[in-house]
């Protein structure tokens, strides 16, 4: 069989299994904080929010996100099948870029097929297969992903960037800050890249990669400075608030590496210092380019949620991940050939012989991890489906029952809703979805009885029934 012939089956296994595993998500309804999410990109005027993709420097909250709901939002209104549909295509395009990364950076063929079956569905990251509120997360890999893959592509050809070249990797660089906030960290890892991989800087290098990290760092202090420094800055906010801390950096470490290894709970730091040391031991004790690489990256890639106050895990982790799935995929492929080499030699497998003997190690090793991934989705993931953004999606279809309707300028009012916050507010107007019309919430914002007959529509609810009153 040939390469071409291979690599279509590669990609029609892992496409069947990442759809065997994700279908599911297709179920889901939205999360209950999306409507606050599409309300803050579709009350901007559409010059402010294609401007704001290039104001780094500006309090703009991940406007790639916009990209994502405001589309889907004029095309399907409140149908969530889409919404999910472009998630899982998206997820599905980072495994390949995954795979294209693993052989460029130096990965045999089966290492590259193994990370990127790891990063087809992993357990420990589940959310992010079925709740899209989890899409900033999804973007940011991808483009990250496709960003370090244009640079590794151009730097292994033995090239330096050309303008085209650089112009391409800084607008995905781009795409991905403007996602979230985890691709800060790329200028170093292009750093990391060249010193492993790159000869002595040339006399020219600046005007290759020097000149692109460099113009990558200056895009990244930019867009720290509007997350850090501006008023109403992200940073100040207090689920996004730093604790640079012995013990902060211990409770991450022990979750993060829970959720990369499947487990229920945090692994014990005692745990975490044996982890860390085999893979550090792993990654320098020979010439393996891409060991170390990954290690950088599982030591790099963090740093932007390692020591926040609010404990970040799951699909946070999905950056970090492709580093820990190529780490993975090349150990485990050393030790099926070593164990290969061995177990030909005895009685019971020498018929076998060491290919046949191989393939039934990794035969096993995919199947115990893809049934380790189905026993979390079938006790995690399928019981939490249903209860997504409950009690948001029961709004959404008594708006779909009653389907009112308002002239442009009204004044709306609510004088009760289920929810305890603005969500009846932002469901309300992206229903109308017209920026002339005002919707306020009497349980938010108490009006008198004289504000109230003047408003042109009134509705409440009764027995968390929509019921309008006028």
């Amino acid at each position: 069989m040939g390469p071409r012939w291979r690599k279509l089956l590669l990609a029609a296994f892992l496409a069947a299994y990442f759809t065997f595993f994700s279908w599911d998500g297709l179920k889901a309804r939205f999360a209950a904080d999306e409507p606050m999410n599409m309300y803050a990109y579709w009350h901007l005027a559409p010059v402010q929010f294609w401007l704001s993709h290039f104001t780094l420097w500006r309090a703009v909250y991940r406007p790639m996100g916009g990209v994502f709901y405001l589309p889907l939002l004029y095309a399907f209104g409140w149908n969530p099948v889409p919404y999910h549909v472009v998630l899982s295509l998206v997820l599905l395009a980072s495994v390949f870029l995954l795979y294209r990364f693993a052989r460029l950076i130096g990965c045999g063929e089966v290492a590259a097929s193994l990370a990127a079956l790891v990063a087809c569905y992993h357990g420990g990251l589940n959310l992010m297969y079925y709740n899209t509120a989890y899409i900033y997360d999804v973007l940011c890999g991808f483009f990250y992903l496709a960003a370090l893959v244009s640079y590794v592509r151009i730097r292994v050809r033995g090239r330096m960037p050309g303008a085209r070249d650089t112009v391409l990797f800084l607008g995905l660089y781009l795409c991905a800050l403007n996602s979230k906030e985890m691709a800060v960290t790329l200028p170093l890892l292009l750093l990391a890249y060249e010193w492993i991989y790159g000869d002595r800087p040339p006399r020219h290098w600046l005007r290759g990669p020097g000149r692109v990290i460099l113009l990558a760092a200056a895009m990244t202090a930019a867009y720290l400075y509007g997350r850090v420094l501006v008023p109403n800055a992200l940073a100040g906010a207090p689920g996004y608030r730093f604790v640079f801390s012995l013990d902060r950096l211990v409770d991450f470490q022990g979750r993060a590496w829970g959720d990369l290894f499947l487990r229920w709970n945090p692994f014990p730091w005692q745990m975490v210092l044996v982890l860390w040391a085999a893979a550090s031991y792993l990654a320098w004790r020979g010439n393996r380019p891409p060991l170390r690489f990954c290690w950088f990256l599982l030591v790099v890639t963090p740093l932007p949620i390692e020591f926040l106050l609010m404990p970040r895990r799951g699909p946070c982790l999905y950056i970090p991940m492709f580093g820990w799935a190529v780490f993975a995929a090349i150990v485990f492929d050393d030790l099926v050939r070593a164990a290969a080499a061995f177990g030909a030699r005895g009685p019971l497998l020498q018929r076998l012989g060491r290919s046949g003997v191989s393939a039934l190690l990794m035969g096993t090793g995919v199947f115990l991890w893809a049934r380790h991934n189905r026993h979390f989705e079938d006790s995690v993931v399928k019981p939490a489906i249903p209860q997504l953004g409950k009690q948001t999606w029961e709004v959404i279809e008594q708006l779909r029952a009653v389907n009112p309707h308002v002239e442009p300028g009204s004044q709306v009012v609510f004088l009760d809703d289920p929810f305890g916050n603005f969500d009846m507010a932002f469901l309300a107007e992206l229903w109308f979805r017209d920026r002339s019309v005002s919707v306020r919430l009497y349980r938010q914002t108490p009006l008198s009885p004289a504000e109230i007959a003047k408003a042109d529509h009134v509705f409440t609810f009764e027995d968390r029934k929509l019921v309008q009153l006028r």
